[in-house]
């Protein structure tokens, strides 16, 4: 606190402001009033654009209406009955009783372009080549007409869409521009299998004219078919319009996709006519902004720089200390009271951190007592058990196998007293000594009843596991597997090494255990230690990184697996340290 009371202000925050208000006005015209004509000038384009696209989508909508007709049209002559049936061709009719069939199919397609005034023609071609048409006379010119190469991509199915390219059609001795919509379709009258075509051709000036009303608005308009082909073209005198036209800076492109059939609209817009047009209302308007922001620049800017600068600190040294960052220091030189407010947080910070690091040391005594508590659950009941057998074989006078199974306990009871890191973990090497041990001196009170083998490689013998981490699993499979059974008992134990960790396991012929079993750990009077003390010591100490697994069947065995990190080393305190501190500080 001494260096808080002694602290004294050199400026006060409205003295700064002040100063600064002279050196910001002088640049701050500059600046605001190109960005503000960069910032207007950019938003009046975009406007421009969305105009010019609703204007395309508009105009969109109708051309998908024409298309629509069109379809609706064909659809309507391809599902007539009476029409399908007379276009049959019948090898007993007449010459006459083909002609009338021929004219009564020509009465009824003469209503399609009475109801569609951009219909010009409507035909459909039999598979023998015989044509039915709303004009008569014309049989000679359609000959012609359909050896034409717009129709023979249809017949040899190299088309991919029904609409073609445009194409000259002779209507009352003139030549027009019209576009044909074929539909290969099969007479459901007709016994054979060959296909009708439908061709309805609509007037080209048609679909020109629903440009009419936007075509003044962009420097040209086209309108391309699936193959890039113009259907409308506002200058067709102009060279054909491509990309690269674009890229020029010139020019602005809009490409609109919503037509059907793959066509696309694309309008090109001038930019120095697009610019023309409001250069003028955006000088006013930078005019306005300029002066406008030279006030509030001058009355806001200043304060908020020298305000938001220690602040932004200030809130980046929390962030840094809400991820754990407890060595976090604010360096603030502003001479005033924001200053005076970093010294508070500096200060702030390294009592936390003594109250933190002072509580993480408690809670770490703590545990280390809980641990020490549960690896000492299985001392009382072992050693009752063995000492009853040393009895039993003193009493016998088997003074040799006293004398080994009093050295194995003792061997037991040393691993069992040690303290501190020793007596977290040990070697895979011990832990085998151990089971070894503890083998026999079970092979003491129970001859004959079992046996183990061992599988792991000579390689994984110095790597660190928890200790008495195998032990309670043999005496699981000991008392609740293979006692419990009849046949002679095996125990096999193995290692493997995969990547960065090690999967020990234990497998028993035994008599299995239920499913419930091994959903819930096995932990009782007989089982000491118990699977459910392993696996709270492997989450202690490894987290997810440490996972144990039981699989039996009943009747047959069981087998426990161990998955830990594969280490030669001792545990890293540091990372025990920095887990209890987000175990007590949630951060």
């Amino acid at each position: 606190m001494s260096n808080l009371s002694g602290f004294k202000m050199r400026a006060r925050i409205r003295t700064k402001i002040m100063a600064v208000c002279a050196l910001i006005l002088s640049s701050s015209l500059l600046i605001s009033s190109w960005v503000t004509y960069s910032y207007v000038k950019d938003i009046m384009r975009e406007q421009a654009v969305r105009d010019n696209t609703t204007k395309l989508e508009q105009t969109s909508s109708f051309i998908n209406r024409m298309q629509e007709q069109l379809r609706e049209t064909a659809e309507y002559i391809i599902s007539d009955s009476e029409m399908n049936a007379l276009m049959v061709k019948d090898p007993y009719d007449t010459y006459e009783q083909s002609y009338f069939k021929k004219n009564k199919v020509r009465e009824k397609l003469k209503l399609f372009p009475v109801m569609n005034s951009s219909l010009l023609n409507v035909m459909i071609i039999r598979p023998d080549g015989e044509v039915f048409s709303n004009y008569q006379g014309y049989d000679s010119y359609y000959k012609e007409y359909l050896n034409q190469a717009w129709f023979a991509a249809y017949r040899m199915g190299r088309s991919e869409s029904r609409f073609s390219d445009p194409h000259d059609f002779i209507f009352l001795n003139r030549r027009q521009q019209v576009i044909s919509y074929v539909v290969d379709y099969r007479n459901f009258k007709d016994d054979g299998d060959e296909r009708y075509y439908l061709v309805l051709d609509f007037n080209q000036k048609d679909l020109a004219s629903l440009f009419e009303q936007s075509n003044k608005d962009f420097e040209r308009l086209l309108l391309l078919n699936q193959n890039g082909v113009p259907l409308f073209d506002s200058n067709p005198e102009v060279t054909p319009w491509t990309d690269s036209d674009s890229q020029g800076g010139k020019y602005i492109e809009i490409v609109d996709d919503t037509v059907g059939e793959r066509w696309q609209q694309v309008a090109v817009i001038s930019k120095s006519r697009l610019y023309e047009r409001i250069n003028k209302l955006l000088l006013f308007y930078t005019l306005i902004v300029a002066v406008s922001l030279i006030v509030v620049m001058m009355i806001l800017l200043p304060l908020l720089v020298q305000l938001t600068r220690p602040i932004s600190k200030l809130v980046r040294a929390m962030k840094r200390v809400s991820a754990g960052d407890l060595n976090t220091e604010l360096q603030i030189r502003s001479g005033d009271e924001m200053e005076l407010l970093g010294l508070g947080f500096n200060r702030m910070m390294k009592d936390l951190k003594s109250l933190i690091e002072s509580h993480v040391q408690e809670q770490k005594e703590k545990r280390n007592m809980q641990i020490q508590l549960l690896l000492s659950q299985m001392n009382p009941h072992f050693i009752y058990n063995t000492l009853n057998t040393v009895i039993y074989l003193a009493h016998a006078g088997r003074t040799k196998e006293v004398a080994d199974m009093t050295a194995s306990l003792i061997y037991l009871l040393q691993n069992t007293i040690k303290i501190g890191d020793d007596a977290w973990f040990t070697t895979l090497e011990d832990e085998i000594e151990l089971v070894n041990k503890y083998a026999a001196i079970q092979d003491c009170r129970y001859p004959g009843r079992f046996r183990i083998e061992w599988d792991i490689q000579e390689e994984l013998l110095p790597c660190m596991v928890l200790r008495m981490m195998l032990q309670p699993l043999i005496e699981n499979a000991l008392y609740h597997g293979i006692f419990p059974s009849e046949r002679q008992g095996w125990i096999g134990i193995s290692a493997r090494r995969s990547d960065r960790f090690i999967e020990v396991s234990v497998l028993d012929n035994g008599i299995g255990i239920s499913t419930s079993q091994t959903v819930l750990p096995i932990q009782n009077a007989s089982t000491g230690i118990g699977l459910t003390n392993i696996r709270e010591r492997l989450n202690f100490h490894y987290g997810v990184q440490a996972g144990l697994e039981i699989k039996s069947f009943p009747g047959e065995g069981t087998e426990v697996r161990i998955r830990l990190p594969f280490t030669i080393e001792d545990g890293d305190s540091t990372a025990e340290d920095s887990r209890f501190m987000r175990k007590i500080t949630g951060l």
